[in-house]
């Protein structure tokens, strides 16, 4: 599945219009620990989190994650926005809770493997 493909079905925020939507990825992962995230986050995972500070950058950026998900609508200041475009790191904005977005993009994932 692609980043486009996940914003076009579940309508999130595209935070970082200057970065290309056409990466794919096959898993995600949930978690507001960063040292969770670390250990886990593979560059074929959207990673889905509350979190809105600097750090969450340089976790995906070590993991090389397909996108950070950040979920209930909390939007981060401009200064991470700009930094997430410059290391090339794409951010979705989701309105739903991480429970929701987690349960959505299960469903979305398992259709597409099951859809093969």
């Amino acid at each position: 599945m692609t980043i486009q493909q996940l914003i076009d079905q579940l309508s999130f925020q595209l935070l970082t219009p200057q970065l290309k939507t056409d990466g794919s990825f096959h898993d995600a992962y949930t978690s507001d620990l960063l040292s969770a995230a670390l250990a886990k986050v593979t560059e074929d995972h959207v990673w889905v989190t509350v979190q809105v500070h600097q750090n969450i950058l340089g976790v995906a950026s070590i993991k090389q994650a397909a996108a950070i998900i950040l979920t209930e609508s909390l939007h981060p200041d401009k200064d991470l926005i700009d930094k997430a475009q410059e290391k090339g790191i794409v951010i979705l904005l989701s309105p739903y809770t991480s429970f929701q977005t987690s349960g959505m993009l299960y469903n979305m994932l398992k259709e597409e493997k099951n859809g093969d």
